[in-house]
């Protein structure tokens, strides 16, 4: 088998492995974004490092909520200066001040995203949101963040601090594939199994509003304006609705 047929298959696995353990915690997190959409709330997603690219790939795009907004501090998403990047990610007490500059409102929910669910900056993030009476949905990889010292001088991790918590169950090391010669393993593990579970979640949370009597605002792809202008008001109505709640929108 060659080395992308290894990693396909263990990506495979980790999906079926979501399907067979973590449904009823996908619908549980389902019914909170749910909810807070109904209410006229704010989905805030938030991640360090490579886990803000799962909370980019649900903000302002086809196919997804338009109350979803991903809460990019520029200081530890990586996109510029990612070594300094990874040290500030670890710091205690940042994550107080990113909170409070998005002033959330009082409907909102909550999701933090990190595969190791070791460093301070979501760890606190999820912990502030959750004192402060926000709904919290955590994903992370549990097995894996269990086999790690705890880094936050609580001794805690991110998935202390989730009202529901739910796992990517990729592989830990977040590697898949070992090649002879090489002494590290190759073919990061995390990302996929996570944005599968954050569009899912979505996705169902979407179905239970319709079902439920309440039609969310959902965006088309952009693209299709050229075909239809009808879409493009559609998805402009929505950034309409949001500018001034969400603050990089």
């Amino acid at each position: 088998m060659k080395v992308w047929q290894k990693y396909l298959t263990t990506e495979v696995e980790a999906l079926i492995k979501i399907a067979k353990t973590q449904n009823e915690a996908i619908e549980k997190a389902a019914r909170i974004l749910a909810d807070c959409t109904k209410n006229d709330g704010i989905i805030r997603v938030f991640g360090c490092g490579h886990s803000h690219l799962i909370a980019d790939d649900v903000f302002y795009r086809s196919a997804t909520l338009g109350n979803v907004q991903a809460v990019l501090e520029e200081a530890v998403t990586g996109n510029s200066q990612i070594s300094k990047s990874g040290f500030i990610e670890k710091m205690e007490g940042y994550a107080e001040k990113i909170v409070d500059y998005y002033r959330f409102g009082s409907h909102d929910a909550v999701i933090c995203i990190s595969n190791s669910g070791n460093n301070a900056v979501t760890l606190e993030f999820a912990k502030i949101c959750q004192e402060r009476g926000y709904p919290v949905i955590v994903l992370t990889n549990t097995e894996y963040s269990a086999t790690l010292k705890a880094r936050h001088s609580s001794g805690k991790r991110l998935m202390d601090f989730g009202d529901v918590v739910i796992s990517n169950c990729s592989a830990i090391g977040d590697a898949a594939v070992a090649i002879e010669g090489l002494p590290m393993k190759v073919g990061s593990t995390s990302s996929i199994p996570f944005i599968f579970l954050i569009n899912a979640i979505l996705a169902e949370a979407v179905d239970l509003c319709v079902r439920e009597g309440y039609i969310p605002d959902v965006y088309y792809n952009g693209s299709l304006r050229v075909n239809d202008p009808s879409i493009g008001d559609h998805n402009f109505a929505i950034i309409d609705k949001y500018f001034y709640r969400m603050r990089n929108l």
